[in-house]
């Protein structure tokens, strides 16, 4: 199987894209996707949403699920990085006393296991039955920290809406991973993970906050909100999109990310 993928975002209104803090990496070729969104109130964030987002991609955290130890050793070179990136000598007191308490960002990232070639049944297999009573399907594992949520469409049904179920859950105070070593002990307990398998066609969505709750608003409405975002086909109608959002549904003024991917069958050569 191979996947289709779109990516729209927008700032918050009123702002430009360069104050834009979401972030998004997507490998297709390696069937790893991850979004993040960088807290307003702390310095930086754009630059440490970037980072969590880069390196999942290229190399997520491994274990079924990573342990706290796995997760502070693939955190710190991302810590050095973001610290390397900052012009120190250029910041006024107030401002590097802020970003020395470390910038903070949510995430999630989701890894696909590759679909596996179908085992020929043994001569016994055959004859009494038996083997492997489980889907079949390929896995996939997934990974966040914070309020960025994850949706899976099957057969134009939702059967996954994760970590965040309604939309009355989300809340200003998620759990968000730092830049600062010092400042991620509270949330080694907060990190979450989860397993689950794919097919042809399944349809999947990692949004950020603001978009996300909408999304479930939808859904739990009655309404098949994928497919409103499927029919978006580029930035500048997403941005309309996102406008009459905010307009008519009250939807939080906030930088809003969507990844939208979708497993298809493998072109033959």
């Amino acid at each position: 199987m191979e996947t289709t993928v779109q990516v729209f975002w927008v700032p918050k209104e009123g702002y430009s894209p360069d104050e834009y803090e979401d972030a998004f990496s997507c490998s297709p070729e390696n069937g790893h996707f991850a979004i993040a969104d960088g807290a307003t109130e702390s310095s930086f964030a754009d630059l440490w949403a970037q980072c969590l987002v880069q390196r999942y991609t290229a190399n997520p955290p491994q274990g079924t699920p990573p342990d706290s130890n796995t997760l502070i050793q693939w955190l710190s070179p991302l810590q050095k990085e973001w610290h390397a990136s900052i012009a120190w000598d250029r910041l006024p007191w107030y401002a590097e006393e802020k970003a020395r308490t470390g910038a903070f960002a949510t995430l999630l990232g989701i890894r696909f296991e590759p679909p596996k070639p179908p085992e020929k049944p043994s001569f016994f297999q055959r004859l009494f039955g038996g083997g492997d009573k489980g889907s079949g399907l390929p896995k996939w594992h997934a990974i966040t920290v914070g309020d960025s949520n994850m949706f899976q469409i099957r057969n134009n049904t939702l059967i996954k809406t994760w970590p965040i179920q309604k939309a009355a859950e989300f809340d200003s105070r998620p759990c968000l991973l730092s830049s600062n070593p010092n400042r991620n002990q509270p949330v080694w307990s907060q990190v979450q993970y989860l397993l689950g398998d794919y097919q042809e066609n399944d349809i999947f969505i990692l949004a950020t906050d603001a978009i996300a709750k909408w999304f479930l608003q939808r859904h739990e409405a009655g309404t098949k909100p994928w497919q409103q975002l499927q029919e978006i086909k580029d930035d500048a109608e997403y941005a309309k999109f996102v406008t009459k959002l905010r307009k008519d549904f009250g939807m939080r003024n906030d930088d809003t990310t969507v990844i939208l991917f979708k497993w298809i069958a493998s072109k033959q050569s």
